[in-house]
């Protein structure tokens, strides 16, 4: 019998895989038919705004209602959503499908992350650097798969994403073992210091990376079509900036620094911002793919230490789940309509200047909470 947690593994890789499937198939259908930059915007923004509030509720009701049940329902949610999709080309009506694919993820998500969190122990380090190995997989098979397909046969791709998702249905309704037990060495000579705004400044640059990144994402089909770079060369230029998340979060498990120290969470925004910039000036795919190289590795770092600080603070993991998503998720949403009015009222690069303006506003936001509540002595 399987463990509950290779359970959550498998089950994060696929549905990430099918996710990246669907806001791919989505935008450049779009951008293919003409949308505008607001109009792109909008639709990268609608999915995960309804998905950052429904996550609110989501990990709590799955406190009560149990992790299964709730995933389930929002999996079967969710792919109904991927397979409505595939029967139309209008730009609003994908843009209501999409709120209600967002409310269906947040069933899954937090949940996943309450699910695995428990009992974790002194694995949960391990445990969380695992499952986000596990959906960076997904993410990036998703991009360079969808890519493909799209290329050929462009309505095959949400057909792909929909049976994707009712595949997790069948692989969380399987009997499984509790994962109580250690995934190994459970050795932590360094803890979280306390009272040092550890969690909150990791939220807000978690916030900051998928704003930026979510903003920069969202506008690039526009850009990628101007160029005439094609959708399967599109599809591994996103799947990149996976790949280099993949290797942050197969490293930091190995590393203490990043657990007792905030300035290499700064530094590693600040080259964040410069890569975003580097999109704006780039012609050359080789150029975009070090740009979203760069921007993927630091925000796997941004996304670890929040999801990480989260879950070993908080006791009710599926709160504590559901406030670390909704916290990405809203940077996700605000993302693409910032840069959406930007590139509409601007030019066709002005969005990823913007974007990396934005995260160096937010990098000092950072240093000034984590200034005020030392020196005020607030607890976290």
């Amino acid at each position: 019998m399987l463990r509950q947690r290779h359970i959550i593994y498998l089950a994060a890789l696929l549905m990430d895989m099918a996710v990246a499937g669907v806001s791919f198939a989505v935008t450049r259908r779009a951008a293919e038919l003409g949308a505008t930059p607001g109009e792109l915007g909008l639709l990268g923004a609608t999915w995960i705004g309804t998905y950052a509030l429904c996550a609110l509720v989501a990990g709590r009701v799955s406190d009560r209602l149990g992790r299964q049940t709730v995933a389930r329902f929002g999996c079967a949610v969710a792919a109904a959503m991927a397979m409505a999709c595939a029967f139309t080309t209008r730009v609003g009506v994908l843009a209501l499908l999409m709120s209600v694919f967002g409310a269906g993820l947040a069933g899954f998500w937090p949940t996943a992350i309450a699910w695995l969190s428990e009992g974790a122990g002194g694995s949960l380090n391990v445990r969380l650097s695992r499952f986000s190995v596990a959906w960076n997989l997904g993410l990036i098979i998703g991009f360079a798969e969808t890519g493909l397909v799209f290329k050929r046969w462009p309505v095959a791709a949400f057909f792909v994403a929909s049976g994707v998702i009712a595949s997790v249905i069948g692989l969380l309704s399987l009997p499984v073992r509790q994962s109580n037990d250690a995934d190994g060495p459970a050795v932590r000579p360094y803890h979280v210091p306390a009272g040092r705004g550890f969690r909150k400044t990791a939220w807000l640059a978690n916030f900051a990376l998928s704003l930026t990144g979510a903003g920069a994402g969202a506008m690039f089909p526009k850009l990628a079509t101007t160029l005439g770079i094609r959708a399967d060369v599109h599809g591994t230029l996103l799947a990149t900036g996976r790949g280099a998340a993949l290797l942050v979060f197969l490293v930091l498990p190995a590393l203490q620094f990043w657990r007792t120290r905030l300035w290499p969470l700064w530094v590693a925004q600040a080259i964040a911002a410069v890569s975003l910039a580097g999109i704006g000036l780039a012609n050359a795919p080789w150029a975009f793919a070090l740009a979203f190289a760069v921007a993927g590795a630091v925000s796997g770092y941004t996304y670890q230490a929040s999801v990480f600080f989260t879950m070993e603070e908080m006791t009710e993991k599926g709160k504590g789940g559901g406030l670390h998503e909704a916290v990405l998720g809203l940077g996700m949403a605000l993302g693409p309509l910032l840069a959406g009015w930007v590139g509409s009222h601007y030019s066709l690069r002005s969005p990823y200047f913007f974007c990396a303006g934005v995260l160096v506003a937010l990098i000092a936001a950072q240093m000034v909470l984590v200034f005020v509540r030392r020196h005020a002595r607030v607890p976290a």
